[in-house]
This record gives C-alpha cells, sequence and structure tokens, in this order.
C-alpha cells in the first residue's frame, strides 16, 4: 500500500493547525491579547487557545466573531494562505515531512511543534525551507526518514529488546516447547492454527504473477488466513510464522498484513514489525543454545568458514537471522559493543551494489554511507563475496548455495580496524538478485579476548574506504569512479587556504 500525499486540504487536522496559526499571528498582529479577543469577540480564553494550538475548529458564527474581532474578512480569514513568515510552516505541513517523522514515538506533540515553529525567527524559517527543498531534490521518501529513525531506535537500545526477550520464555512456558535445535516448525504451526484460529493457504499466490516477490499476505478476520508464497523455504515460512505468533501474542494491532519489507509504510508498521521479527527469531534461535555454539565458534583458534554455514544449517535459518540475532547479543555476552550490519543488494548483469539495511553501534565510520548514489569501495567483503556467488550461479535457478567470505580490514581515513564476516545468497524468490549481509566488529582489546582466531594469518587483510568518490586510496585496481566528491572538497579547501593567504 502506498501512503497518498497528505495535503493540508484534504486533511482536518491540518486545516485547524492553519487555522489556527491565522488567528495566533492576526492576533499578535493588531497587539491583541487572548484576555482582550476574548473579550472582543464573546468567546472563552480557553476556547480560543485551543483553536490557536490547532486543536479545535469553530463554526461558522464563531469564525464570524473572530473575523470581526480581528476587523479582518472572513474568506481572508478561513483561507489557507499565510503571510510570508509563515509560508515555510505551510510548505512543512503540505509537504508530507511531519507525516514521515515518528514525532509521537518521541514524545512530542505535533500540535506544540507547529506552534513553536510558528514563534521562530526568520532564520529558522529560511532553515524549515531549506529542509523540504533537500527533502524534495534529494528525493527523500516516508520510509527513508522512518527507516533511519527505526535504525536509531535499534542503535540506542544496543538492538537487545528485555520485554521481548522475556516475553518469548513466557511463550515458550506457556506453550511446553523445549529448546531443541532446530526448532519444531509443526509445533509452531500447530500454536498458530489452534490457538489463534489461523488457517494455511499455499495455493493462491501461483494465481497472481504481480504477488511473485512478496513472501506472504494475511487475510485479517474471524478466521485469518496465511497466504504464502509456495517458493519459500522453511526457514522463511518458521519465520513468518513466529512473526504472526509474536503479533497475536504481544497484541500488537498497528502492523501491516503484508510479509515485505517494500510494504512497509509508516515507522509503527516498521517498529512493530522490528519488535515481531526479533520475537520470531528469538523463538527461533534460542538465546540459551545460541549463545553456547557461538562461545564455541569464537574460542576456535584457526578461522572456518565451514564451522559458521554449518551453524546457520544447525538452526535452519537464513544468514541475515542468524546475524541479527548475534547483534542482539554482542554487546551483552561478549562485551562486543561497536559494530556495524550491512545488508547489499545486487542484479543479475549489474554491477550496482545497494544497501538496503544496516544498523552502525558505537562507531564513528559510516562504511559505505547509507543509500548514496556513490559506488560502495569493492574491497569491502559485502561486495566481494556477491561477486564470487554471481559468477559460480549465474543463469542457475535458485538454490540454497552460500557463499562465506571474512576480512580483516582497516579504514584507510582513520585506521580503525575491523573482522568482519559476510555470506551471501541467490534470492529465494528472484535469480536475478543477490544478497549479502555482513557483519563487522571493531577490532579492539575486547575483541582479541572473544575471538580468538581474529590473527589467524589465513584471513585477508585489506585497507577499505567508504565509496570511490570519497576514497583518496592511490592506485587502487576495484576502484570503478573517480575520487569526483573528494576533489571538490579538495577544490574548496584549497580555494579556502589561498583566500586566508590573500
Amino acid at each position: 500500500m502506498i501512503t497518498k500525499k497528505t495535503t493540508v486540504k484534504n486533511n482536518g487536522n491540518y486545516i485547524k493547525l492553519i487555522f489556527g496559526l491565522k488567528v495566533k499571528q492576526l492576533r499578535q498582529e493588531k497587539h491583541l491579547s487572548l484576555i482582550e479577543l476574548a473579550r472582543k469577540s464573546s468567546l472563552s480564553i480557553s476556547y480560543l487557545n485551543e483553536i490557536e494550538k490547532g486543536k479545535k475548529y469553530p463554526k461558522a458564527e464563531k469564525i464570524v466573531l473572530i473575523a470581526n474581532a480581528l476587523d479582518v474578512n472572513y474568506n481572508d480569514l478561513i483561507s489557507l494562505k499565510l503571510s510570508k513568515n509563515l509560508t515555510p510552516i505551510a510548505e512543512l505541513i503540505d509537504s508530507n515531512i511531519l507525516e514521515m517523522l515518528p514525532l509521537d514515538h518521541y514524545g512530542i506533540d505535533l500540535n506544540k511543534f507547529i506552534s513553536l515553529m510558528s514563534d521562530a525567527s526568520y532564520q529558522l524559517s529560511a532553515l524549515v525551507t531549506t529542509v523540504i527543498e533537500m527533502a524534495r531534490n534529494t528525493e527523500l521518501s516516508q520510509n527513508n526518514f522512518s527507516r533511519t529513525a527505526l535504525r536509531i531506535f535499534k542503535e540506542i537500545n544496543e538492538n537487545y529488546l528485555d520485554d521481548t526477550e522475556l516475553a518469548v520464555e513466557k511463550f515458550m512456558n506457556e506453550f511446553h516447547l523445549t529448546d531443541q535445535v532446530p526448532v519444531n516448525s509443526e509445533q509452531l504451526s500447530r500454536i498458530l492454527f489452534q490457538q489463534y484460529n489461523y488457517k494455511l493457504d499455499e495455493s493462491r499466490f501461483a494465481d497472481f504473477d504481480e504477488l511473485k516477490q512478496l513472501r506472504g499476505v494475511v487475510k485479517s478476520g474471524k478466521q485469518p488466513v496465511l497466504f504464502l508464497n509456495p517458493q519459500l523455504n522453511n526457514a522463511h515460512k518458521l519465520f513468518i510464522i513466529g512473526k504472526e505468533l509474536a503479533y497475536n501474542y504481544l497484541n500488537i494491532s498497528k502492523r501491516s498484513y503484508i510479509h515485505s519489507s517494500l510494504k512497509l509504510d509508516t515507522f509503527d508498521h516498521l517498529l512493530n514489525n522490528y519488535i515481531a521479527s526479533y520475537f520470531s527469531a528469538a523463538l527461533i534461535l534460542n538465546k540459551h543454545c545460541f549463545v553456547e555454539d557461538m562461545n564455541i565458534f569464537f574460542s576456535q583458534k584457526k578461522w572456518d568458514d565451514h564451522s559458521l554455514i554449518n551453524l546457520i544449517a544447525k538452526y535452519d535459518v537464513t544468514p541475515e537471522m542468524f546475524f541479527q540475532r548475534l547483534t542482539n547479543f554482542a554487546g551483552r555476552e561478549w562485551g562486543l559493543k561497536k559494530y556495524f550490519f550491512f545488508r547489499f543488494n545486487t542484479h543479475a548483469g549489474s554491477d550496482r551494489y545497494e544497501l538496503s539495511k544496516e544498523v552502525r553501534l558505537n562507531i564513528k565510520q559510516f562504511p559505505g554511507g547509507y543509500q548514496t548514489d556513490e559506488h560502495y569501495c569493492r574491497r569491502w567483503v559485502s561486495i566481494a563475496v556477491l561477486k564470487k556467488l554471481k559468477e559460480e550461479v549465474d543463469g542457475l535457478t535458485v538454490n540454497r548455495k552460500m557463499k562465506l567470505g571474512i576480512i580483516h580490514s582497516r579504514f584507510h581515513e582513520t585506521n580503525d580496524e575491523y573482522i568482519s564476516f559476510s555470506v551471501a545468497q541467490q534470492n529465494i524468490l528472484n535469480p536475478n538478485t543477490f544478497t549479502s549481509v555482513t557483519l563487522g566488529f571493531y577490532l579492539d582489546e575486547q575483541l582479541k579476548k572473544t575471538i580468538k582466531f581474529w590473527n589467524d594469518p589465513a584471513i585477508p587483510f585489506r585497507i577499505v574506504n567508504d565509496t570511490c568518490e570519497m576514497c583518496s586510496i592511490p592506485d587502487c585496481k576495484e576502484r570503478i569512479s573517480e575520487p569526483l566528491s573528494l576533489e571538490k572538497i579538495h577544490k574548496s579547501r584549497d580555494i579556502e587556504t589561498a583566500i586566508n593567504k590573500l
């Protein structure tokens, strides 16, 4: 579902905001206090205050009283046009940016925010206009705003949800689930069907070619129907079942009924999808078993890629589920509190790599940036494993083949070092799409104590950077674009230096 752009003209709440701003502005221009306006209009102070805050829109006869008290024309007062200094506020409202920002989740009241902005200086109004123009020119979407807010939410909570972990333990106790690995998929399915009256349908998707890229759709009602794409493997199906259990068990109502990251339009949907996904992963990758297995893996003296692949296969999960679960415990269990997580996508026959998901915790760098039009550093293991996988399976049907890589990297600009693991796979719903997920831990003394194989000579070492356009590494054979952005920065600095000398 694509969210229709909200405009002042079709949203009653924003009409109230605009009307309130006009009343407040006109009252101040007339040098009237609320008490004086109340006396002249025969309306109460509290009622006028509610109007100015955008909480109430008066009836026609009361608008007449306000217009007469302010000595303005009725039609001018109800017009949606604002004076020049308030025009940026109208543009801000009309631009839909406020709809994109999850203000309520940060305890910010929309009406109060607008009221504060209306009292702002011309300089701040100019800043607001600049932000709007930047949003338009860079095609910032609601999804980008919401996803950035969600990423910050994860970072604040160190990607660990205490309440959700406790809810999973309670769920397992209530339904007498064991810690067996892999999880009993039939048991979870039975709970969904018997406890929450779900019906499963894996046949109807074939009737709609338009839905082939979706994993599942839920028809709500007294008997919800879970339509699953028959192309999914067991790991994906079990993950979706786990999410549906989460939505029901946690009583989450604000949710998307489409299982696709492309169909999450609001911050509420994104946040609740994250919570449901966390719940599902915690069910499938049991905390105690997972931590024990990772302790054994980290204690190895030599790097062994088969050990990691075997662990992913043991839990019958996707690499992304495995790495995401690892980030839940990285700081809590092993003190690895500095890391990044990336998901890159690419397509057959293309040399473009899209960063579609990221989490950064306590690191200064933007390794690769986020959704930039520049070319990501081809020295990153994320790109390397994708290139190798594309070469090996090009033209073949979808399979579960994984391409795994590890790298000891040093960031060119800061000399910060990372140990990064990356796994690439062919998209199960589209054989022409390939995805890699990468988890990189900051190389410090804590990592050296935890990951015993960190200095294995078999691990390749590379100097890396963010994008080709911002890279000053000389004679880079992997470079596919000149450092144009960096050259512009250097040119600007040279001019500034020359002016200072002058």
